[in-house]
């Protein structure tokens, strides 16, 4: 392996914030610069950390803004109200399979990269991971298949179900996406970010279950990402890591040569191929 350490792998400058920031302000923040984890900081210790995921679900939809004043108090809140304190963190001078193993195994997709002061030097994110898969899997002597390492136990979804049995689906079976089938041909995908999104949040829904009724009870068909980007069973495994890095995604349905729909590879299953032919 020609870079085997998180130092040459890891995004050097990082996007934080610190715990006065407005939970609003932080959403816009991931948004515009279209990242999924958020360090907080103070004097560039890490003392926290958000996700996208996190601010959604402390935010409420925009079907909502109009309907209660509760918008501006959840928007007002600080991040140090919503922030998880127990980081899950990295060294510069770990091996990147070591680091991936960190994100598989408790289902993070950022590693913050620290010193032993607790100051940040840089991050490891998904997005960096599908970089060294890029680069380093090339070296390998033999072809990695998407369908060596995708999942084949398929969960999908039809677009007339609402989005209520999309969250329990993806609860039950511990899954952030589902691909909606109808009559065996795949439409589109929907994936956890989309669902909360779309959901009113606990604080803002109580009192009002005629309108979380209504939000929940909406098609996934208008919710989900239609015509969404696949690969093929037998591509290179490097073609997935290259979709997922340009288009800012974690997970792709997998057809055949027939076009049909056989599988899924997700950010989770590229972590854990890192592993197993690295570490």
């Amino acid at each position: 392996m020609k870079h085997a350490l998180v130092s040459h792998w890891m995004t050097k400058e990082v996007i934080v914030g610190d715990q006065h920031m407005r939970l609003h302000d932080a959403l816009r923040l991931v948004n515009k610069m279209n990242i999924r984890a958020l360090p907080v900081v103070n004097n560039n210790e890490l003392v926290g950390i958000v996700t996208k995921r996190d601010l959604l679900r402390a935010d409420t939809t925009s079907i909502l803004k109009e309907w209660t004043d509760q918008y501006r108090l959840i928007g007002n809140l600080p991040l140090e109200k919503i922030m998880s304190v127990a980081v899950i963190t990295t060294q510069s001078n770990a091996h990147i399979a070591a680091a991936a193993r960190l994100l598989l195994d408790n289902k993070i997709t950022a590693l913050p990269v620290v010193d032993d002061n607790k100051h940040m030097s840089g991050i490891l994110t998904s997005s960096d991971v599908f970089r060294m898969i890029i680069e380093e899997v090339p070296s390998l002597p033999v072809k990695i298949k998407v369908g060596d390492y995708m999942s084949r136990d398929l969960i999908t979804i039809d677009p007339n179900a609402n989005l209520l049995e999309a969250q329990r689906l993806m609860a039950v079976k511990r899954v952030r996406a589902l691909p909606v089938v109808q009559d065996g041909l795949l439409l589109g995908i929907v994936t956890l970010s989309d669902l909360l999104s779309a959901s009113p949040s606990m604080a803002v829904s109580q009192g009002r279950q005629e309108v979380n009724m209504m939000v929940m009870d909406t098609p996934i068909c208008f919710i989900m990402t239609s015509s969404p980007l696949t690969v093929q069973e037998d591509a290179n495994i490097i073609e997935a890591a290259r979709l997922m890095l340009e288009n800012k995604i974690h997970c792709l349905p997998v057809m055949n040569s027939r076009q049909d729909l056989v599988g899924i590879i997700t950010e989770s299953d590229l972590f854990r191929m890192i592993i197993m032919r690295f570490l």
